[in-house]
């Protein structure tokens, strides 16, 4: 039960790194090098799904600009039939934004950014959030759970001065989450 409360939040926290993405990885491409017998087991393509959790919690109650966090890729992550990103790889990232919510439902914000993921042959992968990897999200979770909360949270009549008075949600990424991030430049595995 608890999941389902917060699931309107991590998919508000998605949302809001989308649109603090949207210049930069809204709008990635997908790949622009060939597949071809070349680059078939040595190319992870931009646009390529990565299956992760976070490893700590990160709130927009309690974090502060610059705070790091760590991340684990949950499923292998292929480059035609070669290991490209094996699962139980840990990443990093940083906070670039963080308010906590405040009173009058002013909801929190949770701006995040993910280093590239270091392979082990030196290979750097780029990720971030993109579109393709929110709909990925968006399509794992689309139950009625979080219609029925909603509804179920609608404010009744004659209590609109005690809910304006009510403090917003933080945006919460709790640890073990699971989450989509994509590639967002090509990387070529070294042979």
């Amino acid at each position: 039960m608890q999941t389902l409360r917060r699931l309107p939040t991590l998919l508000a926290f998605t949302l809001a790194c989308a649109l603090c993405l949207a210049g930069r990885a809204g709008a990635i491409e997908h790949a622009t090098t060939p597949i071809d017998d070349e680059t078939r087991d040595s190319l992870v393509a931009a646009g390529t799904l990565v299956h992760v959790a976070m490893l700590q919690t990160v709130s927009s109650a309690h974090c502060h600009k610059g705070e790091t966090f760590n991340f684990k890729v949950l499923d292998d992550v292929k480059a035609g039939s070669r290991l490209a990103i094996p699962a139980g790889t840990v990443g990093t990232g940083k906070v670039t934004e963080c308010r906590p919510a405040h009173g009058g439902r002013q909801d929190g914000l949770l701006h995040i950014e993910f280093d590239p993921i270091n392979l082990s042959d030196t290979t750097q992968v780029a990720v971030g959030i993109t579109h393709d990897s929110l709909v990925a999200d968006a399509n794992a979770k689309n139950g009625t759970g979080p219609a029925l909360e909603d509804i179920a949270n609608m404010m009744v009549p004659g209590f609109f001065i005690l809910d304006f008075l009510r403090k917003g949600d933080d945006v919460t990424l709790a640890a073990g989450a699971p989450f989509h991030i994509a590639v967002t430049e090509d990387a070529f595995l070294s042979q």
